[in-house]
């Protein structure tokens, strides 16, 4: 349920399933070229899987090992905490509030205005990874302290009105807790019940900031009486899931490509390197079917890149990459376990947009290669500790 294959198809299958329902006005028809290329990354990921999957069983780490992977994690938890929080409070402090507090107090701010730019972006890394840490801790200390820590961490997107941050959060705590336990009956109750409580409150951030939901233009006839029977969040979700794959349809077939790298690689540029240069923040040359829904799935900046096989193959390398992280995580190392939930969140939001080279991801790769060069060298120093002492 886990594996990167499982998790691409099932996320793919999903939002193919919910397009060809056709509830809103906005989903253009399915091309050949367009299913082919997302059937063959299918393939391509359980091939992948299969192919690089271990023949053998990854040993249990004995507790002596464990016991010394949590002091690490545990140590580099504070230490990444303080960062994070110092650098919040400057955000808090620059930005004059967050987001729900000038929503609340009638200041007429978005939420797209708060923090610094390109510090924000390192400041959601850093929160991302805490909140993987805390999982990990809290699963293997049985810490109530740190559940409660979790959910209070929790209430930081909430203040931001940061729908994003907190998917992707929430998506990295299940990863994480998936990996170190089994998965039951029970949990995947559990993990549904979150999911609905999610969607609604998802669709009640939503129209906090909007005032009120801003697709409901989309829907009519039968679709508007469904949607009008459900929660706010239902409509939110279903446009989201749906709408990066009907400009994917809409541009396919007609998009002329760039033959180079610029729109693969544009979101790896500082936000603030971007404004300096007048560079364009877009990353794809697609036209939107509805100017209010700007997601083109993971493919948007490869397609515009070198076309629609070439999109292909780029995705296949990100699944790759994706693969190679999940075969590292089940050697129980924390590292590898803390990359992986990043890998995880890539492919679960695939459907909707390509985060695999987004700068913040990519920090997230750099503070688990941290964690790891940190107990590397806690492991140096203590061998050599125990030489002296002989």
């Amino acid at each position: 349920m886990l594996n990167p294959a499982f998790v691409y198809i099932s996320m793919w299958s999903l939002v193919l399933l919910l397009y060809f329902f056709g509830l809103t006005t906005n989903l253009v028809p399915p091309t050949v070229v367009g299913l082919m290329v997302i059937l063959m990354n299918m393939v391509s990921i359980f091939l992948l899987y299969v192919l690089l999957k271990g023949r053998k069983k990854n040993e249990p780490l004995s507790s002596e090992r464990t016991e010394y992977y949590v002091a690490v994690v545990s140590r580099f938890f504070r230490l990444l905490l303080v960062v994070w929080l110092l650098g919040t409070v400057f955000e808090i402090y620059y930005s004059a509030g967050v987001p729900l507090y000038w929503r609340l107090a009638g200041i007429n701010k978005l939420y797209t205005e708060f923090g610094v730019p390109s510090l924000h972006g390192v400041m959601n890394a850093c929160y991302l990874q805490i909140l993987s840490m805390a999982t990990y801790l809290s699963s293997k200390t049985r810490s109530k302290k740190l559940i409660f820590v979790i959910a209070v961490l929790l209430l930081w997107p909430v203040l931001m009105l940061g729908r994003g941050i907190l998917l992707s959060g929430l998506i990295q705590i299940v990863c994480v807790s998936l990996v170190l336990t089994k998965i039951s009956y029970k949990k995947i109750a559990t993990l549904v019940v979150v999911l609905l409580s999610v969607v609604v409150v998802f669709g009640y951030l939503g129209d906090m900031r909007q005032t009120s939901n801003p697709f409901s233009y989309l829907v009519s006839g039968t679709s508007a009486e469904v949607f009008d029977a459900l929660p706010s969040g239902f409509l939110w979700f279903y446009v989201y899931l749906t709408a990066g794959l009907s400009n994917f349809f809409h541009n396919i077939d007609t998009v002329s490509p760039a033959w180079s790298v610029s729109y693969s690689m544009s979101n790896m540029l500082p936000s603030v390197v971007k404004a300096s240069f007048g560079l364009d923040a877009r990353n794809d040359l697609f036209t939107f079917v509805d100017r209010n829904l700007n997601t083109s799935t993971i493919y948007a900046g490869f397609v515009s890149d070198v076309g629609a096989f070439g999109g292909f193959l780029f995705v296949a390398l990100i699944q790759l990459v994706c693969c190679c992280i999940y075969n590292a995580s089940l050697k129980g190392k924390p590292w590898g376990i803390f990359a992986y939930s990043v890998a995880f969140q890539i492919l679960v939001f695939s459907i909707f947009y390509d985060m695999f080279f987004l700068l913040p991801t990519l920090f997230q790769f750099f503070i688990c290669f941290s964690l790891y060069v940190f107990a590397n060298l806690r492991l140096d120093s203590q061998k050599k500790e125990a030489l002296q002492d002989t």
